[in-house]
């Protein structure tokens, strides 16, 4: 059984929304421009890739639109490779400039847009046959100006020790 929610009564909301009732819910999608599509989504800032299943136990939005902070978790029955192709070009597309990005089993994506900061994670299942998308957007922290930190603390250190790291185990 899928969960429905009314997205307008979900944009119309100004407390904070907990998506629940169930595991998953279809999100329509929007692409840059695409403005009906747009005004039906619950957050309005990301690109949303077309079959996107929210995982709605893993998934938290506060707020609403191009305002909230929080994770939406979506599932696919996409390749990985297509979905780290679609966040690279699409992401931009929506005003998020790329800070970094990290491909293999595991694909992390960083942006930034004016004072927010968003990560894109992009993971397949065990057996391949799914794969999961995470968007974390929060509120960037303030710096020195993109320097580095600087450390006022000149009591002397203690050497630090470095020991090889065992492999990981494969079950």
């Amino acid at each position: 059984m899928k969960c429905r929610f009314a997205p307008v009564l979900a944009i119309a909301l100004s407390l904070p929304f907990v998506a629940g009732c169930g595991s998953h819910t279809d999100l329509p999608q929007a692409q840059s421009g695409d403005a009906q599509a747009a005004s039906m989504q619950m957050v309005t800032d990301i690109p949303i890739p077309p079959s996107a299943s929210m995982d709605n136990d893993h998934s938290l939005i506060l707020s609403d639109r191009d305002h909230w902070t929080g994770r939406v978790v979506m599932r696919f029955r996409q390749q990985a490779g297509e979905l780290v192709a679609f966040y690279q070009a699409q992401m931009p597309a929506f005003g998020w400039e790329p800070v970094m990005s990290v491909t293999s089993e595991t694909s992390v994506l960083s942006y930034v847009r004016g004072d927010r900061a968003a990560t894109v994670q992009i993971e397949k299942s065990m057996l391949g046959l799914n794969t999961m998308v995470s968007v974390t957007v929060a509120p960037r922290q303030s710096g020195t100006g993109g320097s580095a930190p600087s450390y006022s603390d000149t009591s002397p250190r203690q050497p630090v020790r470095s020991e090889p790291l065992a492999a990981p185990s494969r079950h």
